[in-house]
């Protein structure tokens, strides 16, 4: 009799035993759920067109067209605006050997008229790409600041609570220090590189050209250096933490495998199931912020490089007909149209990397 109450309650206990891997599965895919729904809702409160459950399906050329799509890109404009500096290039051509016999220093004169005509056609379309570049790194950084928090989450409950706490702290801070300095600095500056671009093309005494080229450099240097430094950094925390969170993992294991009698290597291998599962889920919701940070920047990126390809072909034609006010005019432009891209390429770039590193790296 005995024997036969023993074997029923172990047989009890065995069936008790079963019912919690159930449950955690059930939690699991209630959790999947809950943060895919959460990050859907961020990606739309930015207008952002993409949700988790296209992370995996989704193609490089979809993708693609999705971006060029919300870059908005007219190619009437676009050809517009270069018709008209061909035209402008055309005419003070003809005026400048017309009016050679007739008026003295045409060059200057002609070229003075064509420079500021040029800059009127041009500035309606870099007010616009300015404006635009600086709406773009707000509600990427407005993105990054409560997708942050979502994301360091999803870290710490996947077993990776020491990075979490680095990739919060140094993303959220650099993100912040980017959208403040932007705010503040960006517009008077790029409004200034495009006046000095203006003055020295009108005025010959004055060639400012070599002046907005340098500080092209300076700030492309500077942007670059500093996010290849800050990146370097952080995956170099991550990946420390990434081992701490791994280690504490193993010992966690390794308690729960040698303290629970019967069922502790059963149980251990179940959370490293559930471990595993939550780092499934940091994955797709890692990637598809990664490509809302790209669908946030990239259109302007585009934007920005749609009127580069135009001062190019100008510099080119103006070039031609050595229209040399009119090419150091659109040479400067284009330089203070690199610096705004070299901001928006390496603000994207360095999430981007930052969030890859620590989806390798978390919980080790």
């Amino acid at each position: 009799m005995k024997k036969i109450v023993i074997t029923f309650f172990i047989i009890v206990l065995l069936f008790m035993i079963s019912i919690p891997f159930n449950t955690y599965a059930e939690a699991i895919n209630s959790a999947e759920s809950e943060y895919h729904a959460e990050l859907d809702d961020i990606m739309e409160q930015f207008d952002i067109e993409f949700d988790t459950s296209e992370t995996d399906s989704i193609t490089l050329k979809q993708f693609a067209e999705r971006v060029v799509d919300h870059a908005g890109i007219s190619k009437y404009r676009t050809l517009k605006l270069l018709s008209t500096i061909m035209i402008i290039t055309l005419i003070t051509a003809v005026l400048k050997s017309v009016g050679s016999g007739i008026i003295k220093n045409p060059t200057d004169i002609y070229g003075s008229v064509s420079t500021l005509t040029t800059a009127a056609v041009i500035a309606p379309e870099l007010s616009q790409v300015f404006s635009h570049s600086i709406e773009a790194v707000r509600l990427s950084g407005s993105f990054i600041s409560v997708f942050i928090p979502v994301y360091a989450g999803i870290t710490a409950v996947s077993g990776g609570t020491v990075t979490a706490g680095v990739y919060d702290i140094a993303v959220l801070t650099a993100s912040e220090l980017i959208v403040g300095l932007s705010n503040c600095f960006m517009m008077p500056l790029l409004t200034a590189s495009t006046l000095l671009s203006i003055t020295g093309s009108v005025f010959y005494g004055f060639d400012m050209s070599n002046l907005v080229n340098f500080l092209k450099k300076i700030i492309t240097w500077f942007i670059t250096s500093a996010m290849l430094l800050f990146t370097g950094y952080t995956s170099l925390k991550c990946s420390l933490a990434g081992k701490a969170d791994g280690a504490a993992t193993k010992t966690a294991r390794f308690v729960i495998s040698g303290l629970v009698p019967v069922v502790g290597g059963a149980v251990s291998d179940a959370y490293s199931t559930v471990r595993s599962s939550f780092g499934i889920i940091q994955g797709t919701v890692g990637t598809a912020a990664c490509f809302g940070i790209i669908l946030l920047l990239m259109p302007t990126v585009l934007q920005i490089l749609a009127v580069r390809l135009v001062m190019w072909a100008g510099t080119a034609i103006s070039g031609l007909f050595e229209e040399e006010p009119m090419t150091k005019l659109l040479r400067s432009l284009d330089s203070t149209l690199s610096i705004v891209q070299s901001v928006l390429i390496c603000y994207g770039m360095m999430f981007i990397l930052c969030t890859a590193v620590i989806m390798n790296n978390s919980g080790g």
